[in-house]
This record gives structure tokens, sequence and C-alpha cells, in this order.
């Protein structure tokens, strides 16, 4: 099957041939290298060769998003019977984006832009199907406000978002948003439309007003909807009895109160999935029953570590799994055959994270397997239930040789005020005895958000760094998401201030537990990582060699009305937290942003510093990080400055990080290399 499928590939095209090449020997490499040559840069920051992969509902297709010759993503499906590979969707403007299927033998998807920058970007994403075969093509939703399709009708608007949902599969409805967008993005209101995706007639779906949230049944019919804004929070519920809405809970969702909750997932059966911390510390995940408006006494799953933010995996009759992820992604299998397919698969694969998937009403013995791990992005397998063949499909990033990679580690550490600390530590591949004397120069990378967290998972930045031969410290400071609400809460108000202790007090245990020379760590970060980085110069000088900042915030006064905050997208649950909440409100914390702002204490920055920033950011103008950069540059010879004049927030481009990346090399060579 193996060398049937490669010359199929191969004949589709080159690149899709070195995908399956570079598979077929992923554990050869780990075997038979040696060489200690500079892995390139490319391998760590150019776009994923595969980018995604989707069974059919009925197990005999597989959709991949690829990338040809001519770089775009496109889409093609794979006949897992004949194991033959067919185009399905292709542009030579934009690559194919969010990808979903509507019944056995058609797709929907949107554009998206990989090799344009964000500022010449000229169109939306669209919203098109196609069937699998590439026939029945039509365009949905337009691209730009005046288009219209070949045939004249007038197409849906280009703020037409595609929806991921439970719909009738055998049909060819698919459920699309038409978003209204305010200041700086968030999202207003949604109107929820069920489109067909052949002929492009369209109806809306009744619901209450102020919904941006659906849930669906597995007829295809709005059941669970929330209207959420920062205070104040209505999850509503459509009787099927009567077809009328009710209000199911109403709440704020920065409490912490028992009744508070957010839905999760509604199951082809019936039941009603929420998250919710009941009082407590950690989410967990509850069923939750919607006669009587209560969730069962224990929770269906929890952590004591961390929150549970799960979704389901199901047929079309009942949940078969629940997905989540602590420190790395876990399903929970319910169904008894999947719990026997995924100990067979880990068997087979003991050294990575298997994530399965089977179609929704599966008339095959096929399952999809992506394996993962620290050292290995995503390998594609197909798992043969009757067989137990696991057949390699393709990798992820054909270029990455995981017997070259360095294991990520997570430890933890305590703050100065007690709080405990986890944080994930990469070795340079050399060097993970930790030897005492011959202790490395450090890495401190801050995450965004500020409440994004790390997880077990391959890392294009910290392997980069760690192949160069630093060590790479990444703390989930306190303002972290997902590791429980005090932990979250502990970094409201506190830019610049605790959370930038414990940024601090991580470097001091990697020296203390001989990881890092003290005389060698430079901190490095983009968003509010590149913010931290600034602060850290200028508040623990005595700490930090250098630092690198991308996208950084100059001044605090300048976000607090709004622009940076939890969850600002309608997937996030947007608004949920303001800048009130996490920053502070004018006038009352004035003098705490100009104490913790970068561009207030820039006399202050006198080691060597590398700004980077986007002409067209919208959350921090490119003109304050300009002047940020002059000011610093007054009183230090060492302040480098690069600009980006097609990229907005952060880099999306692989030229772009490529380009970044290879200009902090070569800074971190100069001012805290590992010679």
């Amino acid at each position: 099957m193996r060398s049937s499928l490669a010359s199929l590939l191969c004949a589709i095209g080159a690149p899709l041939c070195l995908l399956l090449s570079a598979a077929s020997h992923a554990n050869d490499d780990r075997a038979t290298v040696t060489v200690t040559a500079a892995l390139p840069m490319e391998q760590f920051f150019e776009n994923a060769a595969l980018s995604g992969a989707l069974l059919s509902p009925d197990g005999r297709q597989l959709a991949l998003r690829v990338v040809p010759g001519d770089g775009h993503d496109r889409l093609a499906v794979l006949d897992l019977a004949s194991m033959r590979m067919q185009p399905a969707a292709g542009f030579t403007d934009a690559a194919i984006g969010d990808f979903l299927w509507v019944n056995e033998r058609r797709l929907a998807f949107r554009l998206t832009d990989r090799w344009q920058g964000q500022g010449r970007s000229r169109y939306g994403s669209g919203l098109y199907a196609v069937n699998s075969d590439g026939s029945a093509f039509r365009q949905l939703a337009a691209r730009q406000s005046t288009q219209q399709s070949k045939s004249g009708r007038t197409l849906l608007p280009p703020n037409t978002i595609l929806m991921e949902s439970i719909g009738d599969e055998r049909g060819t409805a698919i459920h699309a948003l038409q978003t209204e967008h305010g200041e700086h993005g968030a999202v207003q209101a949604a109107t929820l439309l069920s489109l067909d995706s052949v002929n492009g007639n369209h109806t809306e779906i009744d619901a209450p007003a102020g919904i941006g949230y659906w849930l669906y049944d597995q007829g295809g019919q709005a059941r669970i909807a929330t209207a959420q804004t920062h205070d104040q929070n209505r999850v509503y519920w459509r009787d099927p009895a009567t077809e009328q809405w009710q209000l199911l809970a109403q709440f704020d969702p920065r409490s912490n109160a028992k009744d508070v909750f957010e839905p999760a997932f509604l199951t082809p059966d019936g039941h009603f999935y929420v998250s919710a911390r009941n009082g407590g510390d950690k989410a967990a995940l509850y069923r939750y029953n919607l006669q009587t408006r209560q969730r069962d006494a224990q929770p269906a799953v929890a952590s004591p570590d961390h929150d549970i933010r799960a979704s389901m995996v199901r047929s079309n009759t009942r949940l078969l799994g629940i997905r989540y992820t602590t420190d790395t992604e876990t399903t929970v299998w319910l169904d008894e055959d999947m719990q026997a397919v995924q100990k067979s698969v880990d068997a087979l694969l003991p050294t990575t994270v298997n994530t399965l998937s089977v179609g929704t009403r599966s008339e095959t013995p096929f399952v999809l397997v992506a394996s993962r791990s620290d050292t290995q992005p995503a390998i594609y397998h197909l798992y043969q239930r009757d067989t137990g063949l696991l057949t390699v499909l393709a990798k992820s990033r054909p270029g990455v040789n995981a017997a070259r990679m360095s294991a990520k580690q997570l430890q933890h550490y305590t703050a100065r005020d007690g709080l405990r600390i986890p944080a994930w530590l990469t070795l340079p591949k050399a060097g993970a005895g930790k030897p005492q004397a011959a202790r490395l120069p450090l890495i401190v990378f801050v995450h965004d958000g500020p409440w994004q967290r790390g997880t077990w998972g391959w890392s294009g930045e910290a392997q980069f760094l760690a192949s160069r031969g630093y060590a790479v410290l990444e703390p989930d400071y306190r303002g972290s998401e997902g590791l429980g609400d005090a932990h979250f809460r502990a970094g409201w108000k506190q830019w610049g201030l605790a959370m930038q202790d414990d940024l601090a007090d991580g470097v001091r245990w990697a020296i203390a537990e001989g990881y890092a020379d003290p005389r060698r760590v430079c901190i490095v970060g983009a968003g509010y990582g590149g913010y931290a980085a600034l602060m850290g110069l200028a508040r623990d000088g005595e700490l930090y060699r250098c630092g690198v900042a991308l996208s950084a915030v100059a001044d605090l006064e300048t976000i607090a009305d709004g622009r940076w905050r939890v969850g600002a997208s309608l997937y996030e649950r947007y608004d949920r937290y303001p800048a009130s909440s996490l920053i502070g409100e004018a006038p009352r914390d004035a003098a705490q942003w100009r104490a913790s702002s970068p561009r207030h204490v820039a006399a202050r920055i006198t080691q060597p510093v590398l700004l980077a920033h986007g002409q067209l950011d919208r959350r921090v103008a490119a003109s304050d990080a300009a002047s940020l950069y002059q000011a610093i540059r007054q009183g230090n010879p060492n302040a480098e400055w690069l600009r980006y004049d097609d990229e907005g927030q952060g880099l999306t481009l692989p030229g772009n990080r490529i380009d970044f990346w290879r200009k902090v090399e070569q800074f971190l060579a100069r001012h805290n290399g590992p010679r």
C-alpha cells in the first residue's frame, strides 16, 4: 500500500511525493542521523507542508490541505480504498483556509493567504463549496463588497463566516455567520444562516438578540445559543417540544459563582455538556440537565492542575469520546471499540501523542491518526481496525528530523510570593544532562496573550533556539489561562509587576538548578512577550544581558481602551474580560501604567536590545514602537530596529519570519552566544 500511495502522490506533484517520502523514513531518521551541522532555519519557520486532514462522514475519503510547488495551500482528496489522490480546489492568488465536509462527497471552505503580508491583503476570506472530485464548484460569499458570481448572482457579503457545526450531513446545507464588527475588530452581533452549498440559497435562523455562539443538534437545528459580553452572559435553549427559545441561565461571566458555566458541546443524543468551576478554582466538564436546569453533582472530566475545556468525538448517533488539553492533548474514550483502537495505536507509536479521528457515519475500518510529540510535528497515519495495519500518509513538516530535535520538559518553581509557576524547559540536544561545569546561555521566551500558555509539543521557536546552543525557558507566569482561576486572576493589573517577578524568579531558579549561566541570560518575546522583554531589561537589568521584542506594547495607556483583552474573536467567547479588569482603568491606574510602560522607563533599558514591528499593526501603532526605539537609542548605542512594511501584529509571512529569526540569531550570537 505504501509504494502504491507514493507513486500516486508523486504522479500528482513532486512536493506531495516529498511529503510521503519524508514520512515513510521518519523512523529511520531517529537511528541514523549523526550530522552536527546547524539545522536550516527554514525548517523551523516555513509554513507547514500539510496543515490539515479530515475524514469524510462515511470514512471513505480523506480531505487534505497540502502545499504544491507554487506555495498556495490546496485542497486534495484521497480515496482510501484505492489510494487514489485527486485535487479538489486551488487558487493562484490565495490558499485554502478552514474546510469541512458538508456530506459524504462535498466540502465547504474559506480562503486565506499565507504568502501575502497583512498589509497587502485586498480581499476577504470568501466562502466556497466543491465536490470531492473537483466538480460542482460554487462561490457562496464574496471576497469584495460588490462581487457577483460568474452567473451574475449576487453573493453573500464578505462578512459571512463558515461555521464548524453539526448538520444534516446527508444534505447540502452548512451553517454560516454574518458578523458585524465594532472598533478594534470585536464582534458586535452575528446572524446565523442555513446556507445551501449547491445552489447558494440561504435562510436566517431565528435566535434571541445579541447571540454570538451556537450549538446544534444532530438534525442541524440551533439548539443552544449564548449572548455574551464582559458583564452579562445569557444562555438560551430551544425547547424541542415548542421550538421556542427559553432563557436557560444568566450570570456575570467573570464571577466564580457556582451558577456560572460555559457551553461546551451538545451530543448527537441530546446531552448538553458545560465547563464550570462550581465555585472552585479549576473548571471541569459537567453534564447539564436541560429539563431540571441543573448540572450533575460529579464532573465527567476534571483535572487537579488544569481547567478542562473539552470538545467531543462523535458518531452520528452518540458521543464516542471527550477530547481536552492539560499538559498535552488527551482523549477519554467512552466507546469500548475506540478504547481498543487507541491502545493498539499507542503500542505501535509509543513516543507520540496519537489523536484518532473516525467518520461520523463510517462504513469503513479506517481511522485517521495524527501523531505528535515535543520533537515531532504532526505525522498523519491511516490505521485499519480489521487488520491492525498502520500506514504512514505524510508529515506536516517533512524537513524536521525528530532525531535532531530537543526534548521539552515540564518544570515547576515557586515565585517569591509562593505561587507555583509551571515552565517548559528545552535544552540543546548535546547538553540535556545539565552538567554543572557547562552552564548554558539561557533564553527566557515569554508567551503572548498574556493569557496563552504552553503545552507539550513541537515549537519552532524553542527548537530553533535550542539548535543554536541555548537553553529555553517558557514560564506560564500568573495571568496565563487554563491553570485555574486563581492563577489567572493573580495576573490582573500586574503587567510589569508580579507578572514580571515570575519571569525573574524563573531565571534565578534556572541558575540555582545549574541549567543557566548567570552571565548569559536574554529575554525574548512577541506581543505581550515583547512588552515583558522590555520591562525585564528595565526592571531586572542585573539578570538580563540582552532582549528581543517583537510587536511590543510601548505604553499601557494606549491599549487600556479595550484593544487588548481575553477572547477578542467570536470563537473565543469575545469580550469576556475587558481591559479594565486585566490592565486597569483611568484615572485610577494611570500612575501604575506610567511606571510599568517601556515608553516611560526607556532610559533604564541600557542592555543590547532588538526591537521589531509591523508597519500596519492595528493594536500597537508602528509610530509608537518607532518612538520607543528612538527613546531607548538616545542612551543605548546597542539598540537595533527592524520594520516589516507589509506586516501587522506578529509576522505572518514565512520570508519575514525567517528574516527576523536570522537577525535574532545574529544578535544573540553577538551578545549572548554559546561560545
